[in-house]
């Protein structure tokens, strides 16, 4: 679907568009969201400087389209992604966002300023994208019934979020290896859900944990 943007452009425009956004995300990769120019920009997607201007006003608000359209598409596709359990979904979502973060070490790393900053209100939007991402798993485990009575699903949601978050970006992952940093998560999140969860959300973050913590045992990183 197009956006409200898009829909005002001609696939000539659309193209070049993509273009540019695709050469910022480059750009990004190789120099870092702050080291990027609207000259080298310009350079790079082969327009003239006063074109990217005349589309994105400014090199932050061009940045910060490139950005968050990658961003919605990632994780578009994992909230599609077809899963019949909630906590299935969850540990999915984790994986799926590790890999990610690892196959693309560089660029994360680039973000990691924007993401975490709160400089400026585009950070609360990937704020946003990602916890509704793990809401979505958490409301999918409410929906099947596996939460005792007292749970608060906006609180719990929260709580995921806070926990999952720091651990999957591209800091963790240049200290420890992918897989101890996506098992540490998973394992945090199943000794969190074990005590607040029924029937088979409670029997797979029971076996989870049991397995997790062999494999975390005698880790270096741990």
């Amino acid at each position: 679907m197009k956006t409200p943007t898009e829909k005002k452009l001609t696939e000539r425009q659309i193209r070049r568009r993509e273009n540019i956004l695709a050469a910022a995300r480059e750009l990004i990769t190789e120099r870092g969201y702050d080291g990027v120019t609207m000259r080298d920009l310009a350079k790079a997607s082969g327009v003239a400087p006063k074109t990217l201007y005349h589309q994105f006003e400014s090199k932050e608000k061009l940045l910060r389209a490139a950005v968050e359209e990658r961003f919605r598409h990632a994780y578009q596709q994992i909230d599609e992604a077809d899963i019949a359990r909630g906590i299935d979904r969850l540990f999915y979502i984790i994986d799926t966002v590790g890999k990610t973060t690892r196959d693309n070490m560089a660029y994360a790393k680039a973000l990691g300023p924007i993401l975490s900053s709160r400089r400026s209100k585009s950070s609360e939007v990937f704020t946003r994208i990602r916890m509704n991402t793990y809401r979505r798993a958490i409301e999918q485990i409410h929906s099947e019934s596996e939460f005792v009575d007292w749970v608060d699903v906006d609180l719990l949601s929260a709580i995921v979020y806070r926990q999952v978050n720091p651990i999957l970006t591209s800091s963790w992952f240049l200290k420890t290896p992918g897989d101890v940093t996506t098992t540490v998560v998973k394992l945090d999140l199943c000794l969190i859900l074990a005590s607040v969860t029924t029937g088979y959300t409670h029997r797979k973050v029971i076996t989870m944990a049991k397995k997790l913590q062999k494999t975390l045992k005698g880790s270096p990183y741990v």
